[in-house]
Protein backbone atom coordinates (compact mmCIF):
# COMPACT_ATOMS: atom_id res chain seq x y z
CA UNK A 1 0.00 0.00 0.00
CA UNK A 2 2.98 2.33 0.92
CA UNK A 3 4.52 2.65 -2.29
CA UNK A 4 8.08 2.94 -0.97
CA UNK A 5 7.73 -0.03 1.73
CA UNK A 6 6.60 -2.31 -1.63
CA UNK A 7 9.38 -5.04 -1.31
CA UNK A 8 10.08 -4.58 2.95
CA UNK A 9 9.82 -7.44 4.89
CA UNK A 10 8.74 -7.38 8.40
CA UNK A 11 10.71 -9.68 10.89
CA UNK A 12 7.70 -9.44 13.78
CA UNK A 13 5.54 -6.52 13.89
CA UNK A 14 6.15 -4.13 16.46
CA UNK A 15 9.86 -5.96 17.54
CA UNK A 16 11.88 -4.37 15.73
CA UNK A 17 13.36 -0.88 16.19
CA UNK A 18 16.48 0.65 16.47
CA UNK A 19 17.35 4.18 17.16
CA UNK A 20 20.65 6.26 16.84
CA UNK A 21 23.13 7.24 19.67
CA UNK A 22 26.50 8.46 20.19
CA UNK A 23 29.26 6.46 21.59
CA UNK A 24 29.57 9.43 24.21
CA UNK A 25 32.72 8.11 25.53
CA UNK A 26 35.26 9.18 23.15
CA UNK A 27 33.16 11.81 21.09
CA UNK A 28 31.70 14.17 24.64
CA UNK A 29 32.91 15.99 27.18
CA UNK A 30 31.23 14.87 30.78
CA UNK A 31 28.17 17.28 30.47
CA UNK A 32 27.34 15.78 27.24
CA UNK A 33 29.11 18.85 24.93
CA UNK A 34 30.69 18.06 21.81
CA UNK A 35 34.88 17.98 22.74
CA UNK A 36 35.66 20.58 20.16
CA UNK A 37 32.81 22.97 20.63
CA UNK A 38 31.37 23.00 24.67
CA UNK A 39 28.40 24.98 23.36
CA UNK A 40 27.22 21.83 21.42
CA UNK A 41 25.26 20.08 23.61
CA UNK A 42 23.66 16.62 22.84
CA UNK A 43 20.50 15.35 24.35
CA UNK A 44 17.39 12.25 24.57
CA UNK A 45 18.63 9.18 23.03
CA UNK A 46 21.42 10.32 21.41
CA UNK A 47 23.26 10.41 24.30
CA UNK A 48 22.96 6.68 24.68
CA UNK A 49 20.55 6.94 27.70
CA UNK A 50 16.98 4.77 26.69
CA UNK A 51 13.63 5.83 27.75
CA UNK A 52 11.45 9.25 28.26
CA UNK A 53 12.69 10.08 31.53
CA UNK A 54 16.44 9.54 31.09
CA UNK A 55 16.40 11.54 27.73
CA UNK A 56 14.19 14.35 29.63
CA UNK A 57 17.00 14.78 32.05
CA UNK A 58 19.57 14.83 29.85
CA UNK A 59 18.05 17.49 27.81
CA UNK A 60 17.17 19.66 31.33
CA UNK A 61 20.62 18.76 31.93
CA UNK A 62 21.88 20.31 28.61
CA UNK A 63 19.80 23.18 28.78
CA UNK A 64 21.10 24.49 32.35
CA UNK A 65 24.53 23.74 31.16
CA UNK A 66 24.08 25.78 27.71
CA UNK A 67 22.28 28.64 30.24
CA UNK A 68 25.04 28.51 32.03
CA UNK A 69 27.78 28.80 30.21
CA UNK A 70 26.21 31.70 27.92
CA UNK A 71 26.83 33.35 31.06
CA UNK A 72 30.54 32.47 31.47
CA UNK A 73 30.15 29.83 34.49
CA UNK A 74 31.59 26.43 34.26
CA UNK A 75 28.80 23.40 33.38
CA UNK A 76 28.21 21.15 35.52
CA UNK A 77 27.23 17.50 36.29
CA UNK A 78 25.11 16.22 38.70
CA UNK A 79 27.04 13.70 41.53
CA UNK A 80 26.63 9.88 40.58
CA UNK A 81 24.77 9.46 43.69
CA UNK A 82 22.08 10.60 42.03
CA UNK A 83 20.17 8.72 38.67
CA UNK A 84 21.44 11.49 36.43
CA UNK A 85 24.82 11.25 37.52
CA UNK A 86 24.63 7.57 37.19
CA UNK A 87 23.75 7.85 33.72
CA UNK A 88 26.31 10.15 32.81
CA UNK A 89 29.06 8.26 34.52
CA UNK A 90 27.88 4.96 33.01
CA UNK A 91 27.94 7.16 29.48
CA UNK A 92 31.86 8.57 30.21
CA UNK A 93 32.83 4.94 31.45
CA UNK A 94 31.24 2.40 29.02
CA UNK A 95 33.57 0.44 27.08
CA UNK A 96 33.31 1.79 23.60
CA UNK A 97 34.12 -1.07 21.97
CA UNK A 98 30.54 -2.48 23.47
CA UNK A 99 29.00 0.29 24.11
CA UNK A 100 24.92 -0.13 24.48
CA UNK A 101 22.29 2.18 25.62
CA UNK A 102 20.98 2.27 29.27
CA UNK A 103 18.32 2.30 31.30
CA UNK A 104 18.17 4.29 34.49
CA UNK A 105 18.83 1.55 37.28
CA UNK A 106 20.02 0.91 41.00
CA UNK A 107 23.01 -0.52 39.77
CA UNK A 108 24.46 2.94 37.48
CA UNK A 109 24.13 4.38 41.60
CA UNK A 110 27.47 4.80 43.66
CA UNK A 111 27.09 1.75 46.26
CA UNK A 112 25.97 3.18 49.82
CA UNK A 113 28.91 3.09 52.23
CA UNK A 114 26.89 0.57 54.87
CA UNK A 115 24.09 -0.66 53.04
CA UNK A 116 21.02 -2.08 55.12
CA UNK A 117 20.07 -5.99 53.98
CA UNK A 118 16.61 -5.02 53.90
CA UNK A 119 16.12 -4.35 49.73
CA UNK A 120 13.77 -1.75 50.80
CA UNK A 121 15.34 -0.40 53.31
CA UNK A 122 18.10 0.16 50.46
CA UNK A 123 16.13 1.54 47.93
CA UNK A 124 14.78 4.10 50.53
CA UNK A 125 18.26 5.09 51.65
CA UNK A 126 19.88 5.52 48.05
CA UNK A 127 16.62 7.96 47.48
CA UNK A 128 16.95 9.71 50.49
CA UNK A 129 21.24 9.82 49.26
CA UNK A 130 20.24 11.20 45.75
CA UNK A 131 17.65 13.67 46.86
CA UNK A 132 19.99 15.17 49.37
CA UNK A 133 22.45 15.73 46.44
CA UNK A 134 20.57 16.59 43.76
CA UNK A 135 19.33 19.69 45.96
CA UNK A 136 22.97 20.32 46.34
CA UNK A 137 23.22 19.70 42.74
CA UNK A 138 20.60 22.52 42.00
CA UNK A 139 21.78 25.02 44.41
CA UNK A 140 25.48 25.13 42.23
CA UNK A 141 23.22 25.42 39.43
CA UNK A 142 21.63 28.31 40.77
CA UNK A 143 25.07 30.25 42.08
Amino acid sequence: MIPGLARAEFLRYGSVHRNAYLNARPRSAPHLSLRDDPQVLFAGQLTGVEGYTESLGTGLLAGLNLWRMLRGKPPLVPPPTTMLGGLLQYLRRADPAHFQPMNANAGLLAPLERPPRDRALKKEALAERALAAMGEFVRAVEA
